[in-house]
C-alpha cells in the first residue's frame, strides 16, 4: 500500500500540555520545555488498518519478533522499516507526520534513525505463546475473533507491557493501533520529580502522546478488559540544536541487531555533530553580514564575531556526543543476553580488515 496523507492522517493539536515544570523536572538538562502532551489524533483509521497490515506480515512477525527482558512476556517487533514496513516507513519520515509530532511537541524533530521507526510493543494474554497470539492478529482493529485481554487473576503480578524505564532517545510518540472499548488500565505511569507516581490519559485508536521520553521515568500498565493493546513507538530528537545527548542503549540492546542499531546510531551522532557545526558556522556568517552591513564595508571587521567560550561550549557538547557515542557501544558479543546480532567465527577487526 502506498502512503497517502490525505487518506491516512487525521492530526488535529493536542487539547493539553504538560511541562516539565509542571513534572517536577525543570532542573534536568532537558532540549525541550514540553514535558508529555494529551493525547490527540494523528493516524485516520485507514492508516491505522495500513500500519497493522504492514507489522503483521509473516515476515515481519518471523524475522523481527525481539522480546526482551524490560518487555517480559509479550512481544516487541523492531527494525522492520524501511526494508520490511515500507508504508510505516513512509508514515512517520513523511512532511505532515514530522510537521505534526513537531507542532505537538513545540519542539523541530526529526526520527532518531530507521531502526527506531515504528518499534511496535502488543500485550500477550496469560498463558498464550507470542507467535500464536500474534497469527490470530489481523489489521481491522475492530477484529473480534481474537483472544481478548482477560482479566488477571492477581493483579499486583502482572507484567507491565514495558516496566519503568527513560527511553534511550530524547523524544517519543506513542500512537494507539488498538480498539480501547472497554480497557481498563494500558495507562502509561510517569515518575514526577519528587516521586510521586501520575498516570497518562490512553490514548484512543490513531490518537497518540509525544513524551520526551529520555528524561522521563515511565512505565506503560497492563489493560484487560480489550481485545487487545498495540501501541507504535518512534524515536525523535530535535533537529538542528544544541543540547547534551542522553542517549542510553541499555534498555534496547539486548532486543536489537548490534551491528546495525551500532551502524545507524555511530551515523546519526556524526550528523548531529555535523548539523550543530553548520549551525553555528552559519550563526557566525550572519554575525559577519550584519557588521559589514552596520559599518558600510567588507573586511577589516570592526566589531567580534566570535565568542570564545561560545564556541568552547560547542566544543564541549561535541565532545560529549562523540564519548558518550562510544561509551554506549560495548563490546560485540560482551552480553550474553544479546541474541539476535549474528554471530562471528574471529575478532571484529578480521571482519573489517576484509572489507
Amino acid at each position: 500500500m502506498t502512503f497517502n496523507p490525505a487518506t491516512h492522517l487525521n492530526y488535529a493539536e493536542p487539547a493539553e500540555r504538560l511541562t516539565m515544570e509542571d513534572l517536577g523536572l525543570s532542573s534536568h538538562s532537558a532540549p525541550s520545555r514540553i514535558g508529555v502532551t494529551a493525547p490527540f489524533p494523528l493516524v485516520s483509521l485507514e492508516g491505522v488498518q495500513a500500519l497493522r497490515k504492514d507489522i503483521l506480515q509473516p515476515n515481519v512477525l518471523s524475522s523481527y519478533m525481539m522480546p526482551s527482558a524490560i518487555s517480559g512476556p509479550h512481544i516487541q517487533l523492531r527494525g522492520m522499516a524501511p526494508e520490511a514496513s515500507r508504508f510505516l516507513y513512509d508514515l512517520w519520515t513523511s512532511p505532515e507526520v514530522l510537521a505534526a509530532v513537531s507542532d505537538a511537541a513545540g519542539e523541530d524533530l526529526v526520527p532518531v534513525f530507521d531502526y527506531e521507526i515504528g518499534h511496535t510493543n502488543i500485550q500477550v494474554p496469560e498463558g498464550m505463546a507470542r507467535a500464536e497470539y500474534a497469527q490470530s492478529l489481523s489489521a481491522d482493529p475492530y477484529d473480534k475473533s481474537a483472544p481478548s485481554l482477560k482479566p488477571p487473576r492477581e493483579a499486583d503480578k502482572v507484567a507491565p507491557v514495558v516496566g519503568f524505564h527513560r527511553d534511550a532517545y530524547p523524544w517519543v510518540c506513542v500512537l494507539m493501533l488498538s480498539d480501547v472499548t472497554g480497557m481498563i488500565g494500558g495507562e502509561t505511569e510517569i515518575r514526577r520529580g519528587d516521586g510521586s507516581v501520575i498516570k497518562a490519559l490512553g490514548p484512543n485508536v490513531g490518537y497518540c502522546v509525544m513524551m520526551q521520553g529520555g528524561f522521563i521515568e515511565h512505565c506503560a500498565l497492563p489493560c484487560h478488559g480489550a481485545r487487545e493493546r498495540i501501541t507504535m513507538v518512534t524515536s525523535f530528537r530535535p533537529r538542528a540544536k544544541v543540547f547534551p545527548d542522553v542517549s542510553n542503549l541499555a534498555t534496547i540492546r539486548t532486543c536489537s541487531n548490534s551491528f546495525e542499531m551500532y551502524d545507524q546510531f555511530v551515523r546519526s551522532r556524526l550528523d548531529i555533530v555535523e548539523e550543530m557545526v553548520a549551525v553555528y558556522r552559519r550563526q557566525l556568517l550572519l554575525r559577519r553580514e550584519a557588521v559589514e552591513d552596520a559599518y558600510g564595508r567588507r573586511g577589516g571587521l570592526k566589531r567580534p564575531t566570535v565568542d570564545v567560550a561560545e564556541l568552547g561550549g560547542l566544543v564541549n557538547v561535541v565532545k560529549d556526543t562523540l564519548s558518550n557515542a562510544v561509551e554506549q557501544l560495548l563490546p560485540y558479543g560482551a552480553d550474553p543476553r544479546d541474541i539476535y546480532t549474528p554471530r562471528l567465527e574471529g575478532p571484529v577487526h578480521h571482519e573489517l580488515s576484509r572489507m
